[in-house]
């Protein structure tokens, strides 16, 4: 697994269970997550472009794009308890699923 993909393991651990939306099932729910995470892959590349290190450090790495992945992970988190859905079973359900991510 590559230093990437890791990562992205570990926000994903941390947003399991649930998604937000209108997710019916457990299953429904990691695919919402996983559209998430890739969303959040894609808006920090954009927030990043041709800011240099210097610059994000200055920051604090506060970016718009994880501002909204964690509001929305929030309702993830909640349509997760309402769902019934287990941390470990949320968790698997992912990593069953990671590599959708580009």
């Amino acid at each position: 697994m590559t230093p990437r993909l890791a990562a992205i393991g570990l926000i994903l651990g941390m947003v399991a269970p649930g998604c937000g939306g209108e997710a019916a099932t457990c299953d429904e729910l990691a695919d919402q997550t996983i559209d998430l995470a890739q969303d959040l892959i894609s808006d920090v590349e954009d927030d990043v472009g041709d800011v240099g290190l210097d610059e994000l450090l200055e920051t604090g790495f506060e970016l718009p794009a994880v501002d909204e992945f964690e509001e929305k992970s929030q309702k993830i988190d909640e349509r997760g308890t309402e769902l019934g859905c287990t941390s470990e079973e949320m968790q698997q359900l992912v990593q069953s699923r990671i590599s959708r991510l580009s």
